[in-house]
């Protein structure tokens, strides 16, 4: 995504969240994953109806950014996500990105994370 003022009021949009939703979760699909094969779209479109929002998240996070890892914390409450960089030799050695934290949980957490990544792009 190159359009800053999108990014930064997707970002708003997605601190502001006190739950996941699924409007949401497809507007920042839709910006920051690209086109995708109608089969990854049908894809998250079933965890967005299902309410698996950490897998939606996972969904987009693939999309838009691959070959990167997730580290995320577990259970209910507050969320943490680090992101981490693919290295040229697929060693586990990437250096990880700033955690990003969501009172709502760990998918909005992780779409947090997802537009400041690519923000710095």
């Amino acid at each position: 995504m190159t359009d800053v003022a999108r990014l930064n009021s997707l970002l708003e949009r997605v601190a502001d969240a006190r739950a996941p939703e699924r409007s949401l979760f497809a507007e920042v699909f839709f910006a920051c994953a690209g086109k995708q094969h109608p089969d990854i779209k049908a894809h998250f479109a079933m965890r967005m109806d299902e309410q698996a929002w950490t897998e939606a998240a996972l969904i987009l996070t693939a999309c838009a950014l691959p070959g990167w890892r997730v580290q995320t914390n577990s259970g209910r409450g507050p969320g943490k996500v680090i992101l981490l960089a693919p290295t040229a030799d697929g060693s586990p050695g990437s250096v990880p990105s700033e955690p990003a934290h969501h009172a709502g949980g760990v998918a909005l957490a992780m779409l947090m994370a997802v537009l400041r990544q690519l923000g710095r792009r």
